[in-house]
């Protein structure tokens, strides 16, 4: 029996851990002081490895995350919602996930109230949609800004019937927000459009679903004006 395998007998419980072993075991492998000391050093070298790998894949992840994440807010960029898209549309194809709702939201009376009261108010209007979405949603489901005063949701292991129901609820909890700025209150509004994911569709396609239902649903609330 070789060295390596008196150790992997001794220690089968550690065995692909980088646990190094201690005085009384390395004792019974018969090894002599210089090679405990070869063997002791490799194992912090391995451990010092495994550590910097583990800091490596935490700041990769973070970046990942910035990468999908709309500083703004704090909700999904995007990029972010896109895959989170891609992840539920492979669900709903394996049968695990009882459907979906694509929402896109457009703020309705928010250049105006940008251009009147400055960038900061307009930030601030942002953050206050974004926190009422998020309020808004389920742990499973997710919610994004892709730009300017844009945003969108993505209502999972729902049918379009259910989703539409909590639809109608963002859509009423919006149109009564009201930012407070430096004492004046500031109400704006938006509009919506929802489209439901299928097994045989992409994200061009749904979106393009939802982006009309959210122009006819701008159109209706100007007439309404």
């Amino acid at each position: 029996m070789t060295k390596i395998q008196k150790l992997e007998t001794a220690l089968p419980d550690q065995v692909g851990k980088i646990v190094a072993p201690d005085a009384a075991l390395l004792s019974r492998l018969n090894i002599n002081d210089a090679g405990q000391k070869l063997l002791l050093e490799a194992y912090q070298k391995i451990a010092d490895t495994e550590e910097k790998l583990a800091v490596a894949e935490a700041r990769i992840r973070e970046l990942e995350d910035m990468a999908a994440t709309d500083s703004m807010t704090g909700l999904m960029n995007r990029r972010g919602f896109e895959k989170f898209f891609e992840q539920e549309m492979s669900r709903i194809r394996r049968h695990q996930s009882a459907g979906a709702l694509m929402v896109l939201i457009d703020l309705d009376r928010f250049k105006p109230l940008n251009d009147l009261y400055g960038h900061q108010a307009g930030d601030a209007a942002l953050k206050l949609v974004g926190e009422t979405l998020a309020k808004s949603i389920r742990i499973a489901d997710g919610a994004a800004r892709f730009g300017g005063d844009e945003f969108a949701l993505l209502l999972t292991s729902t049918d379009p019937d259910k989703a539409q129901v909590r639809v109608n609820a963002v859509r009423l909890a919006l149109n009564n927000l009201v930012l407070e700025w430096k004492g004046e209150l500031l109400p704006f509004g938006a509009s919506l459009g929802a489209a439901p994911l299928c097994a045989d569709g992409g994200y061009a396609g749904v979106y393009q679903l939802a982006d009309k239902a959210l122009y006819a649903d701008k159109a209706r609330r100007k007439a309404m004006r």
